[in-house]
């Protein structure tokens, strides 16, 4: 797990120096934003449902991004189409999609000056595309944007950018409100009218939760000992990792429960926990069934995986090989059925 963390942490690094340098800006990782992931959109969540932070499935098609473009593919005939590319090659991250409408995490970057993120949408067809606020993580929410706000100045050179809290507005981007004032919030999800969010701070990490409608917040647990990472919520329970394990805990206790050990959390979807395990150069991502705790293999991959996307019976991934000047690619984007079969290589690319 130690190694995976670092693997992990090295990518993202190449992939931040990609968006700051390159003509071609976005993340690779699909919807990643320190540990949240692309989900499904939130309406009223019924009991025995996946919360998760944004969906990118409509219909028949999937939604993903390849650094400066978003793409959907058919899941029946594994064709993939372009949507949209960004004029000035900012990066695209966190889809939502909802009604019609791509809800994104857009970077825009100024030289070597670093990243500036805003709330993006546009249209599933392409069009109508604008830019709404500054801000990451969209999560889409009984007819709002749940977001972390941020605040800065494009022209200042010191690059002075700083999380201002957890913001509300409306989906043309109006009535902007602040739920909560934190410059430490890194990760959210939303289940019941709550926001489940984590902190991190110098005096450690923490799970809260909060009414959408802000108010009190709650802390639920967490030290200054173990990181906590990657929310999933699914039948009234709080799915995540601590540490190197994944827990789960009720939604409105502040106790734990250990699911399985050295393992990392990737989705909880339909009644099963997705989940990958590290080996000396490899990694491999397994499915297992919450009711019985039956474990299914799902797929290998020689370096590791990135984000892992399960929604309507398929799972949506992002592949990373070695990384070295003789590769034919570095990552791609894989679509295959909850069962492993079936799969495809959508786009293949190079990590600059």
């Amino acid at each position: 797990m130690k190694k995976n963390k670092v693997l992990s942490l090295f990518i993202a690094l190449i992939m931040v120096f990609a968006c700051a340098f390159c003509g071609i800006s976005e993340a690779a990782q699909v919807g990643t934003s320190n540990g949240i992931s692309i989900k499904q959109s939130q309406g009223v969540s019924k009991k025995g449902s996946t919360c998760k932070p944004s969906s990118i499935k409509s219909g028949n098609c999937m939604y993903y991004v390849v650094y400066d473009k978003i793409y959907k593919v058919n899941v029946n005939t594994r064709k993939s189409t372009l949507v949209y590319t960004s004029k000035s090659g900012y990066c695209f991250s966190d889809l939502a999609v909802k009604d019609g409408w791509i809800y994104c995490t857009m970077d825009k970057y100024k030289g070597k000056a670093g990243l500036y993120p805003y709330i993006f949408k546009v249209k599933t067809n392409g069009k109508s595309a604008k830019t709404l606020k500054q801000g990451m993580a969209p999560v889409i929410y009984n007819g709002n944007i749940y977001y972390i706000k941020y605040n800065f100045d494009m022209k200042d050179d010191n690059k002075n950018v700083r999380i201002v809290g957890l913001y509300r507005m409306s989906l043309l981007g109006k009535n902007d409100k602040c739920i909560l004032k934190s410059d430490d919030i890194v990760d959210l999800a939303i289940y019941k009218s709550k926001i489940y969010y984590i902190i991190y701070s110098d005096n450690g990490c923490y799970l809260y939760n909060i009414s959408t409608s802000g108010g009190k917040s709650k802390r639920m647990f967490g030290n200054s000992k173990a990181y906590i990472e990657s929310i999933k919520i699914y039948s009234d329970y709080v799915y995540f990792n601590y540490g190197e394990n994944i827990y789960k805990a009720k939604i409105h206790s502040t106790k734990k429960t250990k699911v399985m050990s050295n393992a990392t959390l990737k989705d909880v979807s339909e009644g099963y926990i997705y989940y990958t395990t590290q080996g000396d150069d490899s990694q491999s991502l397994y499915k297992m069934r919450i009711k019985n705790k039956a474990k299914t293999f799902i797929k290998k991959q020689k370096f590791e995986f990135g984000d892992v996307t399960v929604e309507g019976g398929y799972i949506l991934m992002t592949l990373y090989y070695r990384l070295d000047a003789d590769s034919e690619y570095d990552a791609a984007e894989y679509l295959c059925n909850t069962n492993g079969k079936n799969g495809k290589l959508l786009k293949t690319y190079f990590v600059y």
